[in-house]
């Protein structure tokens, strides 16, 4: 079927919604210039191989615990990535959607806060925020964007001010639980919801992505707009195979004319 079609028929599905929920990935943002994890050569695991990192290993709770500095040596690109890019048309579409009463909420594994900067009010971060950072000793919390700040300039590793303990950004790395908080409301905006447009994520990886599961099996209609096929392809009402940034926009300028 032509992509025309298939956004007529996913506009047509959250138009008749009750309710409406967005699920996204690092297919989002990589419009916006950062780069997703799994595509070979550009994703985050490809640089970690490439600059001589165990993927299974950089990413942990435990590695940064036992050295701080080589985990934000190797991030750096990613943080100097995040902090540079602005929202592109899909993020923008999202807010649009959400203004218009159509989407409840967009729950995110994205912590570049992108969604938040393009106007959306409801999101909810399952994998973390690179809003503030935690000090692993004591618990002390601070914004991490002066942190981070100071670390590209000077390249010292963060630390806390009360203790000394090494500052870790709010983002979820392997080996930690994802935030409860986050995780409850994210259940309760699929509950009172009837459609999950999922929007930029294979759906391959992370336990946050038992969450479209679990929409599927409560007889959720699923939307899913990604460059590459996804686990749940051959259960999805309408699967649109193109960049996100070029679809959402135009999903919602679909709804030009369409009454609520």
């Amino acid at each position: 079927m032509a992509e025309a079609s298939l956004i007529q028929n996913a506009t047509k599905l959250l138009a008749e919604s009750r309710a409406a929920v967005a699920f996204t990935g690092a297919g989002i943002s990589t419009p916006s210039g950062i780069p997703d994890f799994r595509s070979p050569k550009t994703g985050l695991w490809a640089c970690l191989e490439a600059a001589g990192a165990d993927e299974t290993q950089a990413g942990t709770i435990q590695a940064f615990g036992r050295d701080p500095r080589t985990f934000y040596e190797r991030m750096k690109p990613l943080f100097q990535d995040m902090i540079t890019a602005e929202p592109n048309a899909a993020h923008y579409a999202l807010a649009e959607l959400e203004a218009r009463g159509i989407i409840q909420a967009v729950i995110t594994q994205n912590a570049d806060m992108l969604h938040q900067r393009a106007g959306s009010k409801n999101v909810i971060e399952v994998h973390g925020s690179l809003a503030e950072a935690t000090c692993i000793q004591c618990y002390n919390v601070k914004p991490f964007r002066p942190l981070l700040d100071q670390f590209l300039s000077d390249g010292i590793v963060p630390r806390c001010k009360e203790c000394g303990g090494a500052m870790k950004p709010n983002v979820i790395l392997t080996g930690e639980q994802l935030p409860v908080r986050a995780m409850l409301a994210a259940q309760q905006a699929i509950r009172r919801s009837d459609i999950l447009l999922v929007a930029g994520t294979s759906l391959a990886g992370g336990p946050s992505s038992t969450l479209v599961d679990n929409a599927y099996l409560r007889g959720l209609n699923l939307v899913i707009v990604n460059q590459s096929p996804t686990l749940l392809d051959q259960v999805a009402d309408v699967i649109i195979h193109a960049d996100v940034a070029t679809v959402l926009p135009a999903i919602v300028k679909a709804f030009q004319g369409i009454q609520r």
